[in-house]
């Protein structure tokens, strides 16, 4: 791996990157973490997910250094770890409602 040339390996990493969040739990876990920290519970109270099946999910987007855990009266909350998360979502966003789904030129060709 050592003679890959670096933009290659960045490739890898980002590609890393947005395998981590190509999951729509994940993306609806960070979309609640939008506005500031979250308790785990609510979390599982507000996404559905069984106890271990957040924490595996919540495990991957930490591994990726987007959300950061935090401790307040032996609560555990999440937040974003960063205001470019937030930004990676709201591009997202933008870029959805500027390209045609599949769908849409079935729609339009008859």
């Amino acid at each position: 791996m050592d003679d890959m040339p670096g933009s290659v390996i960045l490739s890898d990493i980002k590609a890393d990157l947005f395998k981590s969040m190509g999951h729509p739990a994940r993306i609806l876990i960070l979309e609640m973490l939008l506005n500031g920290p979250v308790a785990v519970s609510r979390l599982r109270d507000d996404t559905g997910l069984e106890a271990s099946n957040l924490s595996q999910h919540l495990g991957i987007l930490r591994r990726q250094r987007l959300i950061v855990p935090s401790r307040k009266d032996g609560r555990l909350f999440y937040e974003l770890s960063c205001s470019d998360v937030r930004g990676v979502l709201e591009a997202a966003g933008g870029l959805l409602g500027s390209v045609r789904m599949p769908d849409d030129n079935l729609q339009t060709a008859g």
